[in-house]
């Protein structure tokens, strides 16, 4: 098995045991020193990826924004929060330290300049000194990693709230005929203008290595001349084929991939997944696909797009890996533990078989201990799909919590394991289906986004666990924090130990609590 760590099943000494950790170190690094350096050289195009390799050739980390990364938390901020502050740059930095350990190739996170508010003009947007200075540092401290920053762009929506209340003359149409309260409208050049303007700007400032076009996720234009000509599908991708063309224009090298989050209504279809595209909608996708380098369908409530139709497409296919947790940013960072590095390896090489070469995975506040694994799993992985849950797994905490013994590493590898069968394995699918309307997410978080005042950890609440798995999580916790009580002080990272049972006392509080309540 290429890059295997082999663990021997002797205790270690104090000779074994540096050579333990130095033998686990050395693996990793050999993981990211055997992928490519960086993103083509200029003037290349992105080459559309058949299987060769055993992994993936674009691991890309999602933030999704940057302050989701951040490991101190914003208990009075609405979503999304929109600073950029000593925090978020230090949970940004603490990410691509992860990042770069697990072979990630790229950081994709919205809210570099702004959020939801450019203003009409644009570049007084990248005037702001302080958040400047902050920027060099991420980008700075992403090219030690060998990291390249991607450029998130949203499309006609995500950004332009403030130029359409400014500027009436681009605010897009609703399908009832009324203002647009996100989306400026497609078919005016003037809206073109703030977006080419936006590009520049953003180019001009910082060497992206690629762009992520988003065009529909706050709604889109549906006038006679956008959505009203040519259908939600129809209309997004000729978006997508001119924004693209224009990047390519200035930059050729650039990776350049379209996410397609709200192109289709999210539904259930008899046979119970997110409706998928029909086969006019998808000869629209297959003309988009020979302009970017990545279609990106990444599966909140399923997949829109049939495997069987994934190789006709014209360039790289990419999913977010089949589940993840989004962040709120006023959750305490450790309010919550939901690990899922075997459910993440074995959805990434699902994905894999199907037909993707590209991952826009979810990362997180790496001070969660749950995060940290579940980002560093799913990163070596998807450099070597060979490999094992368990083993890398094993290899992860070997690097990270410094065991002085095989079988400390062990345990702890296996209260991970224990932790995410206690939880995903309770999960009830059909209640969870009555009450979202979906299959098994994508897309999972256990509570809300919106407001502006702590939110409660749901994901403890119904439909996700009832009474009975509440009660028997519980018990596998408490279960969880006896072992770690007896294995503690097997690790030289200390720290990392204390935040783990910290995490698990505080649910297991949250879940006493909650029983009590409801009972």
């Amino acid at each position: 098995m290429p890059n295997e760590v082999l663990i021997p099943s002797v205790a270690l000494g104090a000779g074994s045991r540096r050579d333990f950790l130095k033998t686990t170190a050395a693996a990793s690094a050999a993981l990211i020193a055997d992928r490519p350096s960086r993103p083509e050289p200029r003037g290349k195009q992105h080459p559309v990826t058949r299987p060769a390799a055993d992994a993936y050739p674009y691991p890309i980390g999602f933030g999704a924004w940057i302050n989701d990364l951040r490991n101190e938390p914003l208990p009075l901020q609405n979503w999304p929060a929109p600073q950029f502050d000593d925090a978020t740059l230090e949970g940004a930095v603490r990410a691509l330290d992860v990042m770069g350990e697990s072979g990630y190739r790229y950081l994709d996170a919205f809210g570099l300049w702004a959020t939801g508010d450019y203003p009409p003009d644009i570049v007084s947007a990248f005037r702001d000194k302080p958040r400047h200075r902050r920027l060099e540092r991420l980008f700075t401290e992403a090219r030690k990693r060998n990291i390249g920053m991607i450029l998130p762009l949203g499309l006609f929506t995500w950004g332009y709230d403030r130029i359409i209340r400014e500027d009436a003359e681009v605010r897009g149409k609703d399908e009832k005929g009324h203002p647009h309260a996100h989306a400026m409208c497609g078919a005016k050049e003037r809206s073109w203008g703030y977006i080419e303007k936006l590009i520049d700007a953003a180019l001009s400032q910082f060497d992206f290595a690629g762009v992520h076009m988003e065009s529909a996720d706050l709604g889109y234009c549906s006038c006679p001349e956008c959505a009203g000509r040519d259908g939600a599908v129809g209309y997004n991708c000729r978006l997508n084929v001119r924004a693209a063309d224009y990047l390519k224009a200035k930059r050729r090298d650039l990776l350049v991939y379209t996410i397609s989050i709200n192109w289709v209504p999210w539904r259930l279809t008899e046979k119970g997944a997110q409706q998928q595209f029909t086969r006019e909608e998808f000869r629209h996708v297959l003309e988009l696909s020979k302009h970017i380098d990545v279609f990106m369908d990444q599966g909140h409530r399923g997949y829109y797009t049939p495997p069987e139709w994934i190789p006709q497409l014209h360039c790289n296919y990419g999913t977010s890996g089949g589940l993840w947790v989004y962040h709120c940013v006023r959750m305490n960072r450790l309010s919550y533990l939901i690990p899922y590095p075997k459910r993440a390896c074995n959805l990434i090489k699902r994905d894999y078989a199907r037909g993707a070469r590209a991952c826009l995975y979810y990362q997180g506040p790496m001070i969660n201990p749950a995060v940290e694994i579940n980002s560093a799993v799913a990163g070596r992985i998807m450099n070597d799909l060979s490999r094992s849950a368990e083993d890398v797994l094993e290899e992860v905490v070997a690097a990270y919590y410094q065991p002085r013994t095989v079988e400390a590493c062990k345990a702890l590898a296996g209260v991970y394991a224990r932790i995410e069968e206690g939880y995903f394995g309770r999960w009830k699918p059909e209640a969870i289906k009555e009450a979202h309307h979906m299959d098994m997410p994508g897309e999972f978080s256990g509570w809300g986004l919106f407001g502006e005042e702590p939110e409660i950890p749901a994901h403890l609440c119904e439909p996700w666990l009832d009474k009975t798995g509440r009660a028997a999580y519980q018990d596998e916790l408490v279960a969880c924090l006896k072992v770690l009580e007896g294995i503690k002080a097997d690790f030289a990272d200390a720290q990392r130990i204390a935040r783990l049972i910290d995490a698990l006392t505080l649910t297991v509080q949250i879940l006493r609590g909650y029983i009590a309540y409801k009972t």
